[in-house]
Formats: C-alpha cells, sequence, structure tokens
C-alpha cells in the first residue's frame, strides 16, 4: 500500500512540475510579475494616470511662466502622452501575469483532486487496502453471492448443477451442515456423478473429522460409478488405511499413481503412502507385476503416466496449482491441533473473492494440497481463468474463513495457473 502511495505521489509531482514551467519562470526577477500579486497590480493604471496630470500641469505652469514656449509645450505633451500609453501597456502585462498566476495555482490544486477522483471512478482502490481487510471483504463478497445463490435456488429448485455449486461454495465456507444439505437437494444427477459423490464424501470426512459410514457408502458407490475417479481412489485409499485394511489402501492408490505427473509433489506423497501401507500390510495384496508368460518386466504407474499425451497434461496443469502447506516450527505453540486451515487461491489482480478453496486441519499439516477448476465457487472465477493468482494460507482460531485476531497466516509468490510443489510456509501472526 505505501509504495503504492509513494510511486503515486512521484508521478504527481512530475506532472505538476512539467506543467507548471511556465509560471516558474515567469515568476523569476525581471519577469514583470509585481511580487505584491494581482490586487496590487490593479492599482498601477490609475496611479499612471495621476501622475501624467500632474506632469501635465507642470508643463502647463512652466508655459505660463514663460519658461516653455507653445511649440516645446507641444512637443512635452505629446511625449507625456506616449509615456502614459506605454506604462499602460506595462500594467495590462502585469495583470495578465497575475491572473496566469492564478491559473497556475488553480492547475495545481485541481490535478490532484482530478486524479483522485478518476481512480475511485475507474482504478481498484481496495486493492490498497491492508490484505485483512481486502481478505474480510473477499469473505463478505463470498457470503453474499452464496446467499444470492442459495434465494434463486429456493425459487427455481430444479437446477442439479445450480445446488451442486452451492454445496461447493458452502464447503469451501466451512458450513457443512448447509453444504450437506444442497448435497442432498441436486437430485438424482448426484447418483450418476462419481466426482460429486466424492466431493460429497470429502465434505462429510471434513465435518466429521474422519471417515465414517456414510462417507464410505458415497466413495464406494462413485468408484463403482467411475473406478479410476481420482478423487475417489484417494479417499478410497485412506478409508482403508484409517480402517487398517493396509493392502486395499495401497491397491486403490496404486490405480491412482498412473494418473498422476510422474516425479510431482501428489505422486511422490502417494508413492510415500503405498510403500506405508505396503510395510504395515507385510507386503501382501495385489501389486502390478509381469504377465504370466510374457517374460516382460513390472509395469511402472511412473512411466504410465509419463507416456501420457504432454497436450492433455498441459491443459490439466493449468487447470489447477498444487503445493505443500508446512507451520514455521516459531508457531507451533500458538495453534492447535483441531485448529482449522483454510487455503485459497486468489486472484492477483481482481477480485478478492477464492477461485478455489481448500480446508484441512492443523494436524494434517505438513499437508499437499490440489486447488482445480472443480473447486471453483462460480463458474465465471476459476484457476485457470486468472493471469496470476496466489495461493493463501490462514489457520483460523474461530473456525470460520473470516479473518481473526491471532489468526496465523502465509502465503505464495503470484504465479501463473499450472505450478506444481509450491511451498508455502505459515509464519505469520495477524495483530
Amino acid at each position: 500500500m505505501i509504495p503504492f502511495y509513494l510511486a503515486a505521489a512521484a508521478l504527481l509531482i512530475v506532472a505538476l512540475a512539467l506543467l507548471l514551467r511556465p509560471w516558474w519562470r515567469a515568476g523569476r526577477p525581471g519577469s514583470g510579475v509585481v511580487a505584491g500579486g494581482a490586487a496590487a497590480d490593479t492599482s498601477l493604471p490609475a496611479l499612471n494616470a495621476a501622475i501624467h496630470r500632474d506632469r501635465l500641469g507642470e508643463l502647463e505652469r512652466d508655459h505660463r511662466n514663460g519658461v516653455l514656449t507653445a511649440a516645446d509645450l507641444a512637443e512635452a505633451r505629446e511625449e507625456l502622452q506616449r509615456q502614459l500609453l506605454d506604462d499602460t501597456a506595462a500594467a495590462e502585462v502585469t495583470l495578465a501575469d497575475g491572473f496566469s498566476r492564478n491559473s497556475g495555482i488553480a492547475i495545481a490544486l485541481l490535478l490532484p483532486l482530478c486524479a483522485v477522483a478518476l481512480y475511485a471512478l475507474l482504478g481498484s482502490p481496495s486493492t490498497v487496502l491492508p490484505e485483512e481487510v481486502q481478505t474480510q471483504r473477499a469473505t463478505a463478497e463470498m457470503e453474499q453471492l452464496v446467499t444470492k445463490l442459495a434465494a434463486r435456488l429456493e425459487q427455481n429448485p430444479d437446477n442439479p448443477q445450480g445446488w451442486a455449486m452451492l454445496a461447493r461454495s458452502y464447503k469451501s465456507l466451512g458450513r457443512w451442515d448447509d453444504a450437506e444439505r444442497a448435497f442432498g437437494r441436486i437430485g438424482p444427477d448426484l447418483d450418476r456423478n462419481a466426482e460429486l459423490l466424492a466431493e460429497y464424501a470429502e465434505m462429510l470426512v471434513q465435518k466429521n473429522q474422519g471417515f465414517g459410514e456414510d462417507s464410505r457408502k458415497l466413495i464406494q458407490q462413485a468408484l463403482r460409478i467411475e473406478p479410476a475417479n481420482m478423487l475417489a481412489l484417494f479417499l478410497g485409499g485412506g478409508e482403508a488405511f484409517a480402517g487398517g485394511r493396509y493392502a486395499e489402501a495401497a491397491a486403490l492408490w496404486e490405480r491412482l499413481l498412473p494418473q498422476l505427473e510422474a516425479g510431482s509433489e501428489d505422486a511422490r506423497m502417494v508413492e510415500s503412502s503405498i510403500a506405508k501401507a505396503r510395510e504395515r500390510s507385510g507386503g501382501a495384496g495385489p501389486r502390478a507385476g509381469p504377465k504370466a508368460g510374457t517374460g516382460g518386466t513390472a509395469k511402472d504407474p511412473a512411466k504410465n503416466a509419463a507416456k501420457a499425451p504432454a497436450k492433455a497434461a498441459a491443459t490439466a496443469a493449468a487447470k489447477s496449482v498444487s503445493g505443500r502447506v508446512e507451520l514455521a516450527p516459531a508457531l507451533r505453540d500458538k495453534a492447535r491441533p483441531d485448529d482449522v486451515v483454510f487455503i485459497f487461491a486468489r486472484a492477483v489482480d481482481g477480485p478478492r473473492m477464492p477461485l478455489a478453496a481448500q480446508r484441512a486441519r492443523v494436524a494434517d499439516l505438513p499437508l499437499d494440497f490440489v486447488l482445480d477448476d472443480g473447486q471453483a465457487l462460480v463458474p465465471e472465477a476459476t484457476v485457470s481463468s486468472a493471469q496470476q493468482l496466489r495461493v493463501e494460507v490462514r489457520v483460523s482460531k474461530s473456525g470460520k474463513a473470516t479473518p481473526g485476531k491471532g489468526d496465523l497466516t502465509g502465503k505464495s509468490a503470484a504465479v501463473k495457473p499450472g505450478p506444481k510443489g509450491l511451498r508455502i510456509v505459515i509464519d505469520q501472526v495477524d495483530p
């Protein structure tokens, strides 16, 4: 904020300096401007006239006393008239200079006022506000949009896509009960959409702080509809691991691994989870290996991912941003394990409403995250639509997305959509 104000002030000073140069020159010694100002200059014509009358009277007295002849008097009178004309012209120039000086003062005052007015009308004044205020405004704006969307859907409830969007919005705001009701009103389309079923299950896991019977059924239903659904495979592996079915967890995550970019943070995380599940299961369970009688080698999921079409991979990457969130060691004593962590992707230039959001707990940190277009709160504002974005993280003491005193925060640098492996450290405390 302060650098912006300093830059704007510097530009304004340069503009005024260039515009007021003629008035500066006019005000220098010898320029003809009277220091007393325009008010004093207005008395010059009367003064010149009075001096002319006095001198003319002296000449006439000299003529009457015989000092001047008639010819000398006529010549002196003509000379006096010429001097009066010259003095009058000089006085007019001085008055004009005084008017010009007033014009310069008017420009010096009006230019800053016009600049401020135009910026308020055409610019983005909110972007120079403190970050906390911007976040509060963005959250309030998001709440208003969600409220309007809910009102429209109540009037026209036959809109499965609208209810799905509302459910995602409530989910990003941490309004679990409202999100659950919105998912329930999607209707038959929910039972046919594996992605929505998986998102519903994820919301229940976040709400209940763990897997339950309802979330398990939703995950299984999603996998029956779309066996390769990434979110369902990830959640399914997590549910199996939490339930002690380590071989099943490893098998589900192995089906997920080929769909991830080889060597990415996500791929390394899944590989680590598979290794841990294999270790706990004693190495039992299905594992990819060579086909009987072929003499071939085991299929490497990472190699399969590397063979994916480059164009498709680039398109998918441009619609997401991913990385890892960590809590600075110095702030660990200021956070409880159950404190809520909000992860937002926001456009650098544009409204502060999040493009995508994710919720977690401090106990989950360090956490690998992925924010993509599927988590968009409104169709017009997505990760891929931003020219540049920034990932922000907030540990909320109140459990709400709205900033509060004592919240812990961190953010990334401005990046274009598509980067992987961002590292965000929560290292700030809101006053």
